[in-house]
């Protein structure tokens, strides 16, 4: 007896086939859903732009368009035969309402014909099949009813095949069969213009090819967006993603980070939250704890490559010192690095602290000119050499006060309660694509200490991103209101200019916060609106009312996009791609899900 031969792909079919298929004389049971198909057998003498936009928008509708030319000789014949009788009935005369509507079809027939014969206008026969779709008896009769008073309303009539469900489906499926039972109910002869007006660019969308799959817009339009994408209104990767607790912001973010891992991008997030240590974990990359782990220490003395301003900037953040070489531009970072850490350091302390730092550095041999590069990570002084320089100064006879008092000031970052985040050379080493650098151990700690080694931290982010222009990095940078001290701004001055220039280091950044309130504060509004201003891309989720009363000052929302931001759906957002808007519905499955973790963003 000869071996049974499975059909090739069966098992594919099985895997996509309903369980259930049964046709009844007005439903559909398609698996677990009920479905029902209806014709469009009457339209109006006149349609607007996108006039089936209404009804293909609604949920659970699919809207199947059947066209294919036709000669328009019988159309112009049956045109000439109609007018010939609205015509009479104009001679006859009669009711007044009548008459202005029999008036109007003459009218209406006459362009119509205008168009055909005149202008040589293609004819098509049109048959248009819905289907409607939903999970019981109850909400399909509803949204049939729904959908029976909104074809009224724009003049059109629509039939349920009774009996004929399994042509139906056929033919509003996507494989091109137009079932002659169907085609016989609801075939007419329109003029192409008439159905290319009907509604085929409805959906918005944003499909760029390629990229990160977000989800979908209002109206079902997918959304797709390639963040490296460059046109005359997307000329950066950089993004803001704002929303208040509880409304998916986390996921949206983890989503996004996750994708562009897969394509090849590099990842450094700045964690305070510690959520993103399952899904670093989930993929093989490096998890270090900036918070005072052995393996998380950065060296503040150790100097580094800094975003530069902009030859335009109104408000650099170097000056004149730009020209003096990599220590001098160092010097910068680290005059900010203290004022957050010492919160009201004078300029006299100021200027004894780096006169300290000068000698520590000469006694290891580095200059103004000296080139970073060929300094070994060990050979740099530490925070532990600088401290012990100020107690030998403060020691000396006639010492200045201001010697003794840095002394004391430094010395928990030396050989005290802070010594495990400063006291050493730098120990941090991150070699994979996925670069988590979690501050969380310093949630609770002083806010100096915190945005101190915030600040730290992403100045050591910018050199990893500095060290090759070729590979495309995302930094993103969560809770980045913990960086705003209206006292200091120059850690924000930081950021703005990292937001500036990490678009020629092929880069990109991602500004993640709450609201949008903390940087408008006006002693850093000028930084703080920059980093809502310059990203291409922003991702806006439910805002509190003060915040959407900013946002709207700033982007001129709508009445649509403020209620977005006022409903605050778990999962939504307005979502902005240069001079596109959409609202974003952000889907994530269970995979996704998975590798994301349980910390936050669930």
């Amino acid at each position: 007896m000869p071996a049974i031969v499975a059909p090739a792909f069966s098992g594919l079919l099985d895997l996509i086939s309903p369980d259930v298929l049964q046709f009844n004389n007005k439903t559909i049971q398609n698996g677990e859903l009920l479905q029902r198909v209806m014709v469009i057998t009457d339209y109006p003498q006149r349609v607007g732009d996108a006039w089936l936009s209404r009804i293909a928008t609604m949920p659970g509708v699919v809207v199947s368009i059947h066209s294919a030319p036709t000669d328009p000789y019988d159309l112009i014949e049956q045109i000439k035969r109609t007018m010939n009788e609205l015509h009479s009935k104009l001679n006859n005369g009669g009711n007044p309402v009548l008459m202005q509507r029999t008036e109007q079809q003459y009218e209406d027939a006459k362009h119509l014909l205008k168009k055909i014969d005149n202008e040589q206008q293609k004819v098509f026969i049109l048959t248009v099949v819905l289907l409607i779709s939903a999970d019981d008896v109850d909400v399909l009769n509803q949204r049939t009813k729904q959908i029976e008073s909104a074809l009224a309303v724009s003049g059109m009539r629509g039939r349920t095949p009774i009996f004929q469900q399994e042509q139906g489906l056929r033919s509003a499926g996507p494989w091109g069969i137009l079932e002659s039972q169907i085609e016989a109910l609801g075939a007419r002869n329109m003029p192409v213009e008439t159905i290319a007006a009907s509604y085929p660019f409805v959906y918005s969308g944003l499909n760029d090819g390629k990229g990160t799959l977000l989800g979908t817009d209002k109206a079902g339009g997918i959304v797709v967006c390639d963040f490296w994408m460059r046109d005359s209104s997307r000329t950066n990767t950089n993004m803001t993603v704002m929303g208040r607790p509880g409304v998916g912001k986390s996921t949206a973010v983890k989503k996004i980070l996750l994708s562009e891992f897969t394509q090849g991008t590099k990842i450094i997030i700045l964690d305070p939250e510690s959520e993103y240590k399952e899904l670093c974990q989930n993929l093989n990359g490096d998890w270090i704890d900036c918070g005072g782990g052995v393996k998380g220490r950065i060296n503040p003395l150790q100097v580094r490559v800094v975003p530069m301003d902009e030859e335009e900037e109104e408000e650099p953040l170097y000056g004149h010192i730009r020209t003096r070489g990599p220590l001098a531009l160092h010097f910068q970072t680290l005059r900010s690095f203290f004022r957050l850490y010492f919160k009201d350091m004078t300029r006299l302390e100021e200027g004894y602290l780096e006169q300290a730092m000068e000698d520590v550095y000469r006694d290891k041999g580095i200059t103004w000119e000296t080139d970073p590069a060929a300094v070994a990570q060990n050979g740099w002084p530490t925070i532990p050499d600088l401290y012990f320089y100020l107690v030998q100064q403060s020691e000396q006879d006639q010492a200045a006060p201001e010697w003794k008092l840095l002394a004391s000031r430094l010395r928990s970052a030396a050989i005290g309660a802070d010594q495990a985040l400063w006291s050493g050379h730098t120990t941090i080493e991150a070699d994979s694509d996925f670069v988590v650098l979690d501050i969380h151990q310093l949630l609770e700690a002083d806010d100096t200490v915190r945005r101190a080694q915030f600040f730290n931290v992403l100045s050591w982010a910018w050199s990893k991103i500095a060290e090759d222009r070729t590979q495309k990095v995302l930094l993103a940078v969560d809770e980045a209101y913990l960086l705003v001290d209206p006292e200091t701004p120059q850690a924000l001055q930081f950021l703005r200019n990292t937001s500036k220039r990490i678009r020629k280091y092929e880069g990109g950044l991602m500004v993640i916060t709450h609201n949008m309130v903390d940087f408008m504060d006006p002693a850093v509004q000028r930084y703080g609106q920059a980093l809502i201003d310059n990203p291409v891309y922003k991702l806006i989720m439910g805002q509190g009312d003060k915040d959407i009363e900013a946002l709207s000052k700033l982007m001129s929302l709508s009445e649509k996009e403020i209620q977005t931001l006022t409903e605050g759906k778990r999962g939504e957002a307005l979502f902005v791609a240069g001079n596109r808007r959409l609202h974003l519905k952000i889907d994530v499955s269970h995979f996704e899900l998975e590798l994301f973790g349980k910390a936050g963003g669930r």
